[in-house]
């Protein structure tokens, strides 16, 4: 996908990540989770994969 591509994409979705007291996370647009541990979740999103390292 190219970076125009993309960014058409992005225009048309909205993420929201939400993390309230470093306990509790919402992400909205999750499509898939790949993998989680106590160090690190990675979700597939609409947009992307993202890794989010704790």
């Amino acid at each position: 996908m190219t970076i125009e591509e993309r960014k058409n994409l992005s225009n048309n979705i909205i993420q929201n990540l939400v993390l309230e007291n470093r306990e509790k996370l919402s992400i909205s647009g999750v499509l898939d989770v790949l993998s989680f541990d106590d160090q690190i979740v990675i979700v597939e999103t609409e947009l992307r994969i993202t890794n989010n390292k704790r």
